[in-house]
């Protein structure tokens, strides 16, 4: 008989570890609190306009295809997928503009109109970058689940590589000395919710993955991945249960063997996967917590959250499809938004205008215009149902003062404002902290919450919140992870891997 495997939350972790658990002849079924699958990467439809929720830059776009692949599966048999070039556009607050490309050649030109003296920093930049990811990358796909995994080869080879004493900041310091051309290569920490300044050494690996593999546009929207996930799941038999809001887990003793829906009904299954805002379902989902109880999750780190502008346009503009808009002093305003908590719309705004590629998101001559601005996370004392059309108002100066949008308000037909308290209420984001757990180092490989559950055996974590962290290609690593351990838990095989391989 098929063993039973209950996975909380249709997001792309759960969908994935779906995916892979399908294939290898599982009896999947998925809860949805929403009434669509994607959770935050899923997408908003506002009359005639399309939107994606949240993610909008698909980095690393073979992670993906890897999870595919592994589910014996396709992904270009369900998507359409595009390298960006340029990856984006940066607007410096004195008016200068970068046009970073996954083309070396194309980016040293970039650098030498923009950056006088920065290229060859920049070739030796990508030099040691290159020879550091392919080393730390092995660490972040594997599991932690004991202080002795730091002992692993791979992760001994990698540790000088870390520099776990150094901020990405000054690791860029002593390469790059055009303050613009630092924060280029920094800012990619709003991805994680972090400041570059307080960000791990290790992150500046994101800016070389964007640099060496590019970003890439899926036509109709990231959220089109998670579709095509769902298409997998039930192609496989699974089935995906929307407007499903788990209640509790099912537990005997300490061990989950099921879920509990909020109108009673019981579901029993031999597994249960955890995809859900980690935080959200410790403190709601779990009764007699022994670790993660709620004064621990209150002292823990959080990423900040975001500010959202979704604008149905009747109007396109000629601006790149991503934009990011710098204004007043970088470093003073993510020292607000992380540490002094104050909500600023005068120094990092981005736009996503995918109508500059994909006609797919908005009628004819239209434009799905989404505005992003990094704020505090809940943690703070902000009362954003006060506030959030003051916020809009200085968030459409900033734009209208800054970008080729002069005119944007008076074409604006569909409007959604999402604030980091939206995040809790609508999506149960904790503390409407969108990046999940902070990155920092102590929340980090065996410090971060494990795969497989510290608090219920038979019960297993995928998704941001857990280890190797937020962002898509970190939710695929760890739906394999998840997968791996619950297989050979199930099996009794602890070698057990998808490519056949050992951990080293």
């Amino acid at each position: 008989m098929k063993k039973k495997i209950a996975i909380i939350g249709a997001g792309p972790g759960g969908l994935a570890a779906a995916m892979l658990l399908l294939s290898k002849g599982y009896e999947v079924a998925v809860y949805e609190r929403g009434g669509t699958v994607g959770g935050r990467t899923g997408r908003f439809l506002l009359g005639d306009y399309i939107f994606d929720i949240g993610p909008t830059f698909l980095m690393l776009p073979h992670y993906i295809e890897e999870i595919f692949r592994l589910a014996g599966k396709n992904i270009h048999d369900y998507v359409e997928i595009t390298p960006l070039d340029p990856l984006y556009r940066l607007r410096f607050d004195d008016g200068t503009e970068f046009y970073p490309s996954m083309d070396t050649e194309k980016t040293i030109s970039e650098i030498k109109r923009v950056f006088a003296g920065q290229a060859e920093n920049y070739l030796r930049f990508r030099h040691d970058e290159r020879y550091r990811f392919n080393r730390i990358e092995r660490c972040f796909k594997t599991p932690y689940n004991s202080l002795t995994d730091f002992l692993r080869p791979s992760f001994i080879e990698a540790l000088p590589q870390m520099n776990v004493s150094g901020s990405l900041r000054g690791r860029l310091e002593k390469y790059f000395t055009n303050e613009k051309m630092r924060l280029a290569m920094s800012f990619q920490t709003k991805y994680i919710g972090m400041s570059p300044w307080q960000a791990p050494s290790a992150y500046s690996l994101i800016s070389f993955i964007e640099h060496r593999w590019g970003i890439h546009h899926v036509t109709g929207g990231l959220n089109q991945l998670t579709l095509a996930m769902a298409k997998v799941v039930e192609g496989y038999g699974g089935r995906i249960f929307t407007s499903a809001r788990v209640n509790n887990i099912l537990t005997n003793g300490k061990k989950a063997v099921g879920i509990v829906l909020e109108d009673g009904t019981k579901a029993e299954s031999d597994y249960v996967i955890i995809n859900a805002d980690f935080a959200y379902a410790m403190s709601n989902l779990l009764k007699n917590r022994n670790k993660y109880t709620d004064a621990n999750l209150k002292k823990r780190q959080y990423s900040c959250s975001t500010f959202m502008l979704y604008l149905g346009v009747d109007k396109q503009y000629d601006i790149p499809h991503h934009n990011l808009i710098f204004g007043e002093d970088f470093k003073e305003y993510m020292d607000d938004i992380t540490m002094t908590k104050r909500p600023s719309a005068s120094s990092l705004v981005y736009i996503h205008n995918p109508a500059a590629t994909d006609s797919t998101l908005a009628p004819h001559g239209k434009s799905a215009i989404y505005i992003l601005v990094p704020v505090p996370n809940n943690k703070t004392s902000i009362n954003w149902n006060e506030i959030k059309h003051g916020f809009r108002r200085q968030v459409l100066d900033f734009v209208t003062a800054k970008t080729e949008l002069k005119d944007i308000e008076r074409h604006i037909e569909q409007e959604k404002i999402v604030t980091p308290m939206d995040w809790q209420t609508a999506f149960n984001v904790y503390n409407g902290a969108v990046f999940n757990l902070s990155h920092d180092l102590n929340q980090m490989f065996y410090f971060r919450p494990h795969n497989r559950s510290e608090e219920l055996s038979n019960c297993y974590i995928t998704g941001g919140g857990t280890h190797p962290g937020s962002g898509l290609p970190n939710i695929c690593i760890s739906s394999v992870i998840t997968s791996e351990l619950l297989i050979r838990d199930d099996t009794g095989n602890q070698q057990w891997r998808f490519d056949g391989k050992k951990y080293l």
